[in-house]
Protein backbone atom coordinates (compact mmCIF):
# COMPACT_ATOMS: atom_id res chain seq x y z
CA UNK A 1 0.00 0.00 0.00
CA UNK A 2 2.89 2.40 0.83
CA UNK A 3 4.13 1.76 -2.58
CA UNK A 4 1.15 2.42 -4.36
CA UNK A 5 0.75 5.67 -2.97
CA UNK A 6 4.42 6.63 -2.97
CA UNK A 7 3.71 5.77 -6.90
CA UNK A 8 0.93 8.47 -7.05
CA UNK A 9 2.69 11.24 -5.70
CA UNK A 10 5.45 10.68 -7.88
CA UNK A 11 3.24 11.09 -10.63
CA UNK A 12 3.32 14.95 -11.93
CA UNK A 13 -0.07 14.34 -13.53
CA UNK A 14 -1.66 13.06 -9.69
CA UNK A 15 -0.03 16.18 -7.81
CA UNK A 16 -1.21 18.66 -10.19
CA UNK A 17 -5.04 17.03 -10.08
CA UNK A 18 -4.65 17.18 -6.24
CA UNK A 19 -3.66 20.43 -5.86
CA UNK A 20 -5.98 21.88 -8.18
CA UNK A 21 -9.01 19.75 -6.53
CA UNK A 22 -7.38 21.16 -3.32
CA UNK A 23 -8.09 24.16 -4.26
CA UNK A 24 -11.33 23.83 -5.42
CA UNK A 25 -12.03 22.23 -2.13
CA UNK A 26 -10.63 25.29 -0.56
CA UNK A 27 -13.20 27.59 -2.79
CA UNK A 28 -16.14 25.49 -2.20
CA UNK A 29 -15.70 26.09 1.69
CA UNK A 30 -15.09 29.84 1.16
CA UNK A 31 -17.98 30.16 -0.72
CA UNK A 32 -20.33 28.32 2.08
CA UNK A 33 -18.66 29.90 4.65
CA UNK A 34 -19.46 33.82 3.03
CA UNK A 35 -23.29 32.30 2.46
CA UNK A 36 -23.37 31.52 6.23
CA UNK A 37 -22.53 34.46 7.24
CA UNK A 38 -24.41 36.11 4.79
CA UNK A 39 -27.67 34.10 6.03
CA UNK A 40 -27.04 34.76 9.46
CA UNK A 41 -26.72 38.24 8.81
CA UNK A 42 -30.31 38.28 7.87
CA UNK A 43 -31.67 35.77 9.91
CA UNK A 44 -30.33 38.74 12.63
CA UNK A 45 -31.80 41.33 10.97
CA UNK A 46 -35.29 40.14 10.30
CA UNK A 47 -35.20 38.87 13.91
CA UNK A 48 -34.41 42.43 14.98
CA UNK A 49 -37.47 43.73 12.47
CA UNK A 50 -39.89 41.17 14.03
CA UNK A 51 -38.99 42.01 17.82
CA UNK A 52 -38.89 45.48 17.51
CA UNK A 53 -42.22 45.59 15.52
CA UNK A 54 -43.54 43.02 18.09
CA UNK A 55 -42.42 45.67 21.10
CA UNK A 56 -44.06 48.83 19.60
CA UNK A 57 -47.21 46.57 19.04
CA UNK A 58 -47.58 45.96 22.43
CA UNK A 59 -46.54 49.46 23.54
CA UNK A 60 -49.41 50.60 21.53
CA UNK A 61 -51.75 48.30 23.09
CA UNK A 62 -50.53 49.78 26.85
CA UNK A 63 -50.96 53.29 25.73
CA UNK A 64 -54.54 52.29 24.79
CA UNK A 65 -56.19 49.81 26.77
CA UNK A 66 -53.76 49.78 30.37
CA UNK A 67 -52.15 46.56 31.87
CA UNK A 68 -54.96 44.36 31.52
CA UNK A 69 -55.31 45.00 27.96
CA UNK A 70 -51.29 44.51 27.34
CA UNK A 71 -51.58 41.55 29.55
CA UNK A 72 -54.61 39.80 27.59
CA UNK A 73 -52.39 40.85 23.88
CA UNK A 74 -49.20 38.45 25.31
CA UNK A 75 -51.40 35.45 26.75
CA UNK A 76 -53.23 35.50 23.27
CA UNK A 77 -50.06 35.79 21.45
CA UNK A 78 -48.69 32.63 23.49
CA UNK A 79 -51.42 30.75 23.28
CA UNK A 80 -52.19 30.71 19.29
CA UNK A 81 -49.10 28.31 19.13
CA UNK A 82 -48.05 30.19 15.93
CA UNK A 83 -43.84 29.85 17.11
CA UNK A 84 -44.98 30.36 20.63
CA UNK A 85 -42.63 28.05 21.79
CA UNK A 86 -39.81 30.34 20.48
CA UNK A 87 -41.45 33.67 20.92
CA UNK A 88 -40.41 35.45 24.22
CA UNK A 89 -42.73 37.79 26.11
CA UNK A 90 -42.71 38.90 30.14
CA UNK A 91 -44.37 41.82 32.07
CA UNK A 92 -42.51 42.55 35.35
CA UNK A 93 -44.57 45.21 37.55
CA UNK A 94 -42.94 48.02 39.26
CA UNK A 95 -41.52 45.77 41.73
CA UNK A 96 -40.06 43.45 39.45
CA UNK A 97 -42.68 40.54 39.53
CA UNK A 98 -43.92 38.42 36.92
CA UNK A 99 -47.33 39.56 35.76
CA UNK A 100 -47.68 37.69 32.67
CA UNK A 101 -45.06 36.11 29.85
CA UNK A 102 -43.45 32.61 29.44
CA UNK A 103 -39.82 33.68 30.91
CA UNK A 104 -39.37 32.32 34.80
CA UNK A 105 -37.47 36.31 35.34
CA UNK A 106 -36.25 39.23 33.78
CA UNK A 107 -32.76 38.32 31.97
CA UNK A 108 -29.72 40.83 32.86
CA UNK A 109 -29.67 44.04 30.64
CA UNK A 110 -27.27 47.11 30.18
CA UNK A 111 -30.05 49.92 31.63
CA UNK A 112 -28.15 51.96 28.67
CA UNK A 113 -28.97 50.54 25.76
CA UNK A 114 -32.53 50.32 24.37
CA UNK A 115 -31.98 48.40 20.88
CA UNK A 116 -32.34 44.35 20.78
CA UNK A 117 -29.15 42.54 21.78
CA UNK A 118 -28.21 39.04 22.74
CA UNK A 119 -28.34 37.38 26.35
CA UNK A 120 -29.12 34.55 28.55
CA UNK A 121 -32.66 33.61 29.33
CA UNK A 122 -34.28 30.61 31.56
CA UNK A 123 -37.68 29.62 29.84
CA UNK A 124 -39.57 26.64 31.80
CA UNK A 125 -36.23 26.19 33.95
CA UNK A 126 -34.11 25.60 31.12
CA UNK A 127 -31.25 28.00 30.63
CA UNK A 128 -30.75 29.45 26.81
CA UNK A 129 -29.91 32.09 24.69
CA UNK A 130 -31.93 34.63 22.51
CA UNK A 131 -32.44 37.88 21.27
CA UNK A 132 -34.37 40.37 23.59
CA UNK A 133 -35.70 44.03 23.82
CA UNK A 134 -36.62 45.39 27.14
CA UNK A 135 -38.63 48.53 27.51
CA UNK A 136 -39.74 50.72 30.38
CA UNK A 137 -43.52 51.15 30.16
CA UNK A 138 -44.79 54.60 30.94
CA UNK A 139 -46.83 53.24 34.09
CA UNK A 140 -42.83 51.50 35.41
CA UNK A 141 -43.94 48.60 33.99
CA UNK A 142 -41.15 46.53 32.30
CA UNK A 143 -42.01 44.53 29.41
CA UNK A 144 -39.40 41.82 27.44
CA UNK A 145 -39.81 41.13 24.13
CA UNK A 146 -37.40 38.23 22.48
CA UNK A 147 -37.17 35.41 20.31
CA UNK A 148 -34.86 31.97 21.35
CA UNK A 149 -31.88 31.18 19.38
CA UNK A 150 -32.97 27.47 18.81
CA UNK A 151 -33.72 27.97 15.58
CA UNK A 152 -30.69 29.74 14.16
CA UNK A 153 -28.86 27.16 16.09
CA UNK A 154 -30.57 24.38 14.35
CA UNK A 155 -29.87 26.26 10.76
CA UNK A 156 -26.18 26.97 11.91
CA UNK A 157 -26.10 23.04 12.94
CA UNK A 158 -27.67 22.09 9.61
CA UNK A 159 -25.45 24.19 7.67
CA UNK A 160 -21.94 22.56 9.20
CA UNK A 161 -23.53 19.77 8.46
CA UNK A 162 -23.90 20.34 4.76
CA UNK A 163 -20.17 21.77 4.67
CA UNK A 164 -18.80 18.61 6.66
CA UNK A 165 -20.34 16.52 4.10
CA UNK A 166 -19.46 18.90 1.05
CA UNK A 167 -15.90 19.02 1.97
CA UNK A 168 -15.96 15.12 2.42
CA UNK A 169 -17.48 14.38 -0.98
CA UNK A 170 -14.92 17.05 -2.65
CA UNK A 171 -12.09 15.22 -0.76
CA UNK A 172 -13.51 11.65 -2.28
CA UNK A 173 -14.09 13.19 -5.59
CA UNK A 174 -10.88 14.62 -5.82
CA UNK A 175 -9.10 11.60 -5.02
CA UNK A 176 -10.87 9.55 -7.40
CA UNK A 177 -10.49 11.95 -10.09
CA UNK A 178 -6.82 13.05 -9.59
CA UNK A 179 -6.56 8.69 -9.85
CA UNK A 180 -8.47 8.15 -12.89
CA UNK A 181 -6.49 11.42 -14.64
CA UNK A 182 -3.44 9.76 -13.74
CA UNK A 183 -4.52 6.51 -15.18
CA UNK A 184 -5.65 8.40 -18.37
CA UNK A 185 -1.89 10.36 -18.69
CA UNK A 186 -0.35 7.67 -17.91
CA UNK A 187 -2.12 6.15 -21.02
CA UNK A 188 -1.73 8.50 -23.27
CA UNK A 189 1.79 9.36 -22.21
CA UNK A 190 2.96 5.49 -22.61
CA UNK A 191 2.41 5.37 -26.27
CA UNK A 192 5.23 7.95 -26.71
CA UNK A 193 7.62 6.24 -24.37
CA UNK A 194 7.16 3.38 -26.03
CA UNK A 195 7.51 4.77 -28.96
CA UNK A 196 10.57 6.83 -28.21
CA UNK A 197 12.32 3.73 -26.50
CA UNK A 198 11.57 1.56 -29.50
CA UNK A 199 13.40 4.61 -31.87
CA UNK A 200 16.05 4.90 -28.95
CA UNK A 201 16.96 1.54 -29.66
CA UNK A 202 17.44 2.22 -33.28
CA UNK A 203 13.99 1.52 -35.28
CA UNK A 204 13.90 4.99 -36.19
CA UNK A 205 10.76 3.65 -38.79
CA UNK A 206 8.85 3.53 -35.53
CA UNK A 207 5.99 5.93 -34.54
CA UNK A 208 3.32 7.03 -32.24
CA UNK A 209 -0.26 5.86 -32.78
CA UNK A 210 -2.76 8.89 -33.86
CA UNK A 211 -5.84 8.01 -32.92
CA UNK A 212 -9.02 10.32 -34.62
CA UNK A 213 -9.72 13.48 -33.06
CA UNK A 214 -8.56 16.79 -32.38
CA UNK A 215 -7.59 16.61 -28.46
CA UNK A 216 -3.82 18.01 -27.07
CA UNK A 217 -2.47 14.64 -27.27
CA UNK A 218 -3.55 13.90 -31.06
CA UNK A 219 -2.29 16.60 -31.93
CA UNK A 220 0.97 16.47 -29.81
CA UNK A 221 1.35 12.64 -31.57
CA UNK A 222 1.13 14.53 -34.65
CA UNK A 223 3.60 16.69 -34.35
CA UNK A 224 6.27 14.03 -32.45
CA UNK A 225 5.56 11.82 -36.11
CA UNK A 226 6.03 14.92 -38.32
CA UNK A 227 9.37 15.19 -36.12
CA UNK A 228 10.14 12.01 -36.50
CA UNK A 229 9.85 11.57 -40.24
CA UNK A 230 12.04 15.08 -40.49
CA UNK A 231 14.48 12.81 -37.93
CA UNK A 232 14.60 10.05 -40.13
CA UNK A 233 14.65 11.96 -43.76
CA UNK A 234 17.51 14.33 -42.51
CA UNK A 235 19.32 10.60 -40.84
CA UNK A 236 18.91 8.95 -44.35
CA UNK A 237 20.51 12.50 -46.33
CA UNK A 238 23.29 11.97 -43.68
CA UNK A 239 24.14 8.71 -44.04
CA UNK A 240 23.59 9.09 -48.42
CA UNK A 241 26.39 11.98 -48.01
CA UNK A 242 28.44 10.11 -45.77
CA UNK A 243 28.61 6.95 -48.22
CA UNK A 244 28.94 9.35 -50.95
CA UNK A 245 31.36 11.14 -49.28
CA UNK A 246 33.11 8.11 -48.73
CA UNK A 247 33.21 7.29 -52.11
CA UNK A 248 34.06 10.32 -53.82
CA UNK A 249 37.30 10.50 -51.59
CA UNK A 250 38.50 6.85 -51.55
CA UNK A 251 38.44 6.75 -55.33
CA UNK A 252 41.20 9.29 -55.97
CA UNK A 253 42.62 7.84 -53.24
CA UNK A 254 42.94 4.66 -53.95
CA UNK A 255 44.27 6.19 -57.46
CA UNK A 256 46.98 8.29 -55.91
CA UNK A 257 48.26 5.37 -53.57
CA UNK A 258 48.42 3.30 -56.65
CA UNK A 259 50.47 6.07 -58.66
CA UNK A 260 52.59 6.32 -56.21
CA UNK A 261 52.89 2.57 -55.49
CA UNK A 262 53.79 2.11 -59.11
CA UNK A 263 57.03 4.11 -58.81
CA UNK A 264 57.92 2.56 -55.74
CA UNK A 265 59.01 -0.76 -57.82
CA UNK A 266 62.48 -0.82 -58.44
CA UNK A 267 63.91 0.57 -61.71
CA UNK A 268 61.10 3.16 -61.65
CA UNK A 269 62.71 6.44 -63.70
CA UNK A 270 62.75 9.75 -62.53
CA UNK A 271 59.58 11.00 -65.55
CA UNK A 272 57.54 8.26 -64.52
CA UNK A 273 58.11 9.67 -60.74
CA UNK A 274 57.20 13.23 -61.81
CA UNK A 275 54.36 12.43 -63.47
CA UNK A 276 52.72 10.23 -60.36
CA UNK A 277 53.76 13.17 -58.61
CA UNK A 278 51.93 15.71 -60.63
CA UNK A 279 49.04 13.59 -61.13
CA UNK A 280 48.92 12.86 -57.10
CA UNK A 281 48.95 16.72 -56.73
CA UNK A 282 45.91 17.02 -58.83
CA UNK A 283 43.69 14.77 -56.96
CA UNK A 284 44.37 16.20 -53.70
CA UNK A 285 43.73 19.81 -54.92
CA UNK A 286 40.21 18.09 -56.00
CA UNK A 287 39.33 16.56 -52.90
CA UNK A 288 40.88 19.72 -51.25
CA UNK A 289 38.35 21.81 -53.45
CA UNK A 290 35.35 18.98 -52.59
CA UNK A 291 35.82 19.69 -48.87
CA UNK A 292 35.92 23.69 -49.48
CA UNK A 293 33.10 22.91 -51.09
CA UNK A 294 31.59 20.75 -48.40
CA UNK A 295 32.62 22.93 -45.68
CA UNK A 296 31.28 26.08 -47.30
CA UNK A 297 27.66 24.29 -48.11
CA UNK A 298 27.61 23.01 -43.81
CA UNK A 299 28.70 26.61 -42.26
CA UNK A 300 25.92 28.08 -45.41
CA UNK A 301 23.26 25.31 -43.66
CA UNK A 302 24.24 25.93 -40.24
CA UNK A 303 23.91 30.10 -40.88
CA UNK A 304 26.94 31.15 -40.22
CA UNK A 305 27.53 33.71 -42.91
CA UNK A 306 24.67 35.29 -41.80
CA UNK A 307 26.85 37.68 -39.84
CA UNK A 308 28.30 39.55 -42.52
CA UNK A 309 24.64 39.94 -44.14
CA UNK A 310 24.30 43.77 -45.70
CA UNK A 311 22.23 45.62 -48.18
CA UNK A 312 22.51 45.03 -51.65
CA UNK A 313 21.04 45.66 -55.26
CA UNK A 314 20.21 42.33 -56.45
CA UNK A 315 19.68 43.85 -60.50
CA UNK A 316 23.28 45.09 -59.68
CA UNK A 317 24.83 41.78 -59.08
CA UNK A 318 22.78 39.83 -61.87
CA UNK A 319 24.16 42.71 -64.39
CA UNK A 320 27.76 42.16 -63.51
CA UNK A 321 27.34 38.21 -63.22
CA UNK A 322 25.94 38.17 -66.95
CA UNK A 323 28.54 40.61 -68.44
CA UNK A 324 31.10 37.98 -66.97
CA UNK A 325 29.49 35.46 -68.72
CA UNK A 326 28.50 37.26 -72.01
CA UNK A 327 31.99 36.02 -73.65
CA UNK A 328 32.17 32.50 -72.68
CA UNK A 329 28.38 32.66 -74.08
CA UNK A 330 29.46 34.00 -77.33
CA UNK A 331 32.62 30.93 -77.70
CA UNK A 332 30.17 28.34 -77.06
CA UNK A 333 27.39 30.33 -79.46
CA UNK A 334 24.71 31.07 -76.91
CA UNK A 335 23.27 34.42 -76.40
CA UNK A 336 22.70 36.11 -73.32
CA UNK A 337 19.37 37.86 -72.78
CA UNK A 338 17.74 40.42 -70.06
CA UNK A 339 14.55 40.80 -69.76
CA UNK A 340 12.75 43.35 -67.03
CA UNK A 341 15.08 44.22 -64.20
CA UNK A 342 13.39 45.47 -61.52
CA UNK A 343 15.62 47.91 -58.83
CA UNK A 344 15.19 45.03 -56.35
CA UNK A 345 17.51 46.14 -52.76
CA UNK A 346 17.46 43.34 -50.06
CA UNK A 347 19.72 42.28 -47.24
CA UNK A 348 21.90 39.44 -47.86
CA UNK A 349 25.63 38.41 -48.51
CA UNK A 350 26.84 40.05 -52.51
CA UNK A 351 29.47 37.64 -52.59
CA UNK A 352 27.26 34.46 -51.94
CA UNK A 353 24.46 35.79 -54.23
CA UNK A 354 26.98 36.04 -56.78
CA UNK A 355 28.26 33.04 -56.42
CA UNK A 356 24.71 31.41 -56.95
CA UNK A 357 23.40 33.23 -60.01
CA UNK A 358 27.43 31.79 -61.54
CA UNK A 359 26.04 28.30 -60.70
CA UNK A 360 23.03 28.84 -62.17
CA UNK A 361 23.41 30.67 -65.64
CA UNK A 362 26.73 28.98 -66.32
CA UNK A 363 24.49 25.52 -65.71
CA UNK A 364 21.75 27.68 -68.12
CA UNK A 365 24.54 28.27 -70.66
CA UNK A 366 26.09 24.73 -70.69
CA UNK A 367 22.69 23.24 -71.66
CA UNK A 368 21.07 25.68 -73.82
CA UNK A 369 21.23 25.26 -77.33
CA UNK A 370 20.91 28.90 -78.57
CA UNK A 371 19.28 31.55 -75.97
CA UNK A 372 19.22 31.98 -72.38
CA UNK A 373 16.83 34.87 -70.86
CA UNK A 374 17.90 36.33 -67.31
CA UNK A 375 15.04 38.46 -65.51
CA UNK A 376 14.61 40.66 -61.91
CA UNK A 377 10.63 41.00 -61.43
CA UNK A 378 9.58 42.06 -57.79
CA UNK A 379 6.13 41.11 -56.65
CA UNK A 380 4.87 42.63 -53.48
CA UNK A 381 7.32 41.49 -51.00
CA UNK A 382 9.52 38.81 -53.11
CA UNK A 383 12.08 39.14 -55.60
CA UNK A 384 12.06 36.71 -58.46
CA UNK A 385 15.28 35.70 -60.41
CA UNK A 386 14.14 33.94 -63.82
CA UNK A 387 16.72 32.05 -65.64
CA UNK A 388 15.73 30.28 -68.45
CA UNK A 389 17.40 28.12 -71.47
CA UNK A 390 16.02 26.66 -74.76
CA UNK A 391 18.01 22.71 -74.32
CA UNK A 392 16.94 19.59 -73.60
CA UNK A 393 15.57 20.24 -70.43
CA UNK A 394 14.42 17.69 -67.28
CA UNK A 395 12.04 14.84 -67.11
CA UNK A 396 9.57 16.44 -64.29
CA UNK A 397 10.71 13.75 -62.17
CA UNK A 398 13.94 14.97 -61.90
CA UNK A 399 13.06 18.39 -60.21
CA UNK A 400 12.75 16.72 -56.63
CA UNK A 401 16.44 15.57 -56.97
CA UNK A 402 17.86 18.79 -58.00
CA UNK A 403 20.09 20.50 -55.33
CA UNK A 404 20.59 17.21 -53.42
CA UNK A 405 24.16 16.40 -52.16
CA UNK A 406 26.12 14.79 -54.79
CA UNK A 407 23.31 13.84 -57.25
CA UNK A 408 24.14 14.43 -60.92
CA UNK A 409 20.95 14.07 -63.69
CA UNK A 410 24.15 12.98 -65.86
CA UNK A 411 26.50 10.84 -63.85
CA UNK A 412 29.18 10.54 -66.31
CA UNK A 413 28.99 14.51 -66.70
CA UNK A 414 31.94 16.00 -64.67
CA UNK A 415 31.80 17.37 -60.78
CA UNK A 416 30.57 16.14 -57.85
CA UNK A 417 27.35 16.97 -58.09
CA UNK A 418 27.39 20.03 -55.73
CA UNK A 419 27.17 23.26 -57.70
CA UNK A 420 22.86 22.99 -57.49
CA UNK A 421 23.40 22.28 -53.50
CA UNK A 422 25.94 25.42 -52.83
CA UNK A 423 22.67 27.49 -54.50
CA UNK A 424 20.21 26.02 -52.72
CA UNK A 425 21.96 26.78 -49.61
CA UNK A 426 22.71 30.16 -49.99
CA UNK A 427 19.04 30.60 -51.31
CA UNK A 428 18.06 29.07 -47.77
CA UNK A 429 20.56 31.15 -46.03
CA UNK A 430 18.86 34.36 -47.42
CA UNK A 431 15.51 32.64 -46.17
CA UNK A 432 14.54 32.54 -50.00
CA UNK A 433 13.33 29.24 -52.24
CA UNK A 434 14.59 27.18 -55.24
CA UNK A 435 12.13 25.68 -58.34
CA UNK A 436 12.11 24.18 -61.24
CA UNK A 437 9.97 24.11 -64.21
CA UNK A 438 9.65 23.14 -67.79
CA UNK A 439 10.43 26.09 -70.12
CA UNK A 440 9.20 23.99 -73.57
CA UNK A 441 12.24 23.46 -74.34
CA UNK A 442 14.80 23.89 -71.77
CA UNK A 443 14.51 24.87 -67.82
CA UNK A 444 13.02 27.47 -66.37
CA UNK A 445 14.41 28.09 -63.14
CA UNK A 446 12.76 30.54 -60.19
CA UNK A 447 14.68 31.79 -57.38
CA UNK A 448 12.41 33.38 -54.64
CA UNK A 449 14.15 35.69 -52.28
CA UNK A 450 12.11 38.09 -49.68
CA UNK A 451 12.36 41.69 -49.42
CA UNK A 452 12.64 43.71 -46.49
CA UNK A 453 9.88 46.48 -46.34
CA UNK A 454 12.19 48.55 -45.21
CA UNK A 455 14.39 48.59 -47.87
CA UNK A 456 12.29 48.85 -50.42
CA UNK A 457 9.74 51.36 -49.62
Amino acid sequence: MTQFFQRLWNSISFRLTLNYGLLAILTTVILIVFIYFQFIGALRTEYTRQITAAAQRLEVIYEEGGRNALISAIELTLSDRIDSDREIYLLLDKDGQKVAGNLDKSPPSNSTYTGVFEGEIIQDGIPTRGHLKIQTLPGGETLVVGHDLSEMSDITLLIGQATVAAIILAALLVVLGTYIFRRELAYRVSHIRQTTQQIGAGQLSKRVSTPTGEDEFTLLNRDINTMLDRIELLMKSARHISDTIAHNLRTPLTRIMGALRTVQRPGASMAEMLEANQHAIADIERLNVLLEKLLQIAEMEAGIQRRSFKSCDLDVIVTDVMEMYETLAEEKGVSLHRTKLDNVTLHGDVNLLASALTNLIDNAVKFAANRVVVGVTKQERTALITIRDDGTGLPPTEYEHLGKHFYRSDPSSEGYGLGLTSVKSIVGLHGGALSFSDAQPGLCVVVSLPLDPKLNL
